[in-house]
């Protein structure tokens, strides 16, 4: 029985998590292409440092904290094209330490994350962006939705790391507008699904593997996330009008039965 349900749940997982190219981990050996190509979530994370939209206390701060490091609003295009220097990346992590304003803290990080995922260098972007997350700012659901997908991308022991960013994204799905707001919506449930799932068959072969009372309880809890999980995207699907194939196959595997993934009251709710 677990080699079935193990067997069921790899197959579905084989399938992606984004929507997008491959589930499985970035190389570091692979070309930088890799790590910000077609195989990783397309979501481009604004920098937003135009100096007439900051206001003069903010523009005032960046100023003093980069000083020595170069125009801020200068740097952006080498960010984007993955062409910070190193003295300039270090002298932008000590203007971000020294930094007191928020708005100065997010641009200067937002030009380092930039830099980071041209490089492809996925060991300082993943760096920055936990540290931009849990420091600065965690109102971006696009940079949320972007740091999720990339840790649903690792070992299994990351999941819950990986759903804990998904659902923040989702808390802040309101900053999204229309089809774009559906289709981000829609991903993340579908994310925090196979983040779920993952998770569950890692603990169902740790079982398998070394059985005992803590084990069973472990694999049963995550098979009850994985299934209420699964059942919200499957609800999401059928109120936006999205496909959900996958959704209801994702919800039968996890729960063993159709009827809990009937249609019903649970279905309504907000988009």
């Amino acid at each position: 029985m677990h080699q079935w349900i193990t067997y069921s749940i790899l197959s579905l997982l084989l399938t992606g998590c984004g929507g997008k190219g491959r589930a499985g981990p970035i190389s570091n050996t692979a070309t930088a292409n890799d790590f910000t190509g077609g195989s990783f979530v397309d979501i481009d994370i604004d920098v937003g440092i135009e100096a007439e939209s900051l206001d003069e206390l903010d523009l005032a701060e960046l100023r003093r904290t980069t000083v020595d490091c170069g125009d801020l609003i200068k740097l952006e295009p080498s960010s984007m094209l993955g062409q910070l220097t190193d003295p300039e990346i270090r002298c932008l992590h000590g203007a971000l330490r020294e930094a007191e304003r928020q708005t100065a803290k997010d641009k200067i990080s937002r030009v380092l994350l930039t830099d980071a995922w041209a490089k492809g260098d996925e060991h300082r972007w993943e760096g920055i962006a936990r540290r931009h997350l849990e420091v600065i700012d965690r109102s971006d659901p696009d940079m949320c939705y972007k740091f999720a997908y990339y840790l649903a991308s690792r070992s299994p022991d990351r999941m819950d790391e990986a759903m804990k960013w998904a659902q923040i994204a989702l808390d802040n799905r309101n900053r999204w507008e229309g089809d774009l707001h559906v289709t981000r919506v829609y991903a993340l449930h579908k994310l925090m699904t196979r983040a779920a799932v993952k998770k569950w068959s890692w603990l169902e072969n740790e079982h398998v593997r070394t059985p005992s009372e803590a084990s069973m309880t472990a694999a049963a809890e995550a098979r009850n996330e994985a299934k209420t999980v699964a059942r919200e995207w499957l609800d999401y699907a059928r109120r936006s009008g999205m496909d959900e194939t996958a959704a209801l196959q994702m919800c039968e595997t996890t729960s063993g039965t159709i009827d809990f993934c009937s249609p019903g009251i649970e279905e309504l709710g907000e988009l």
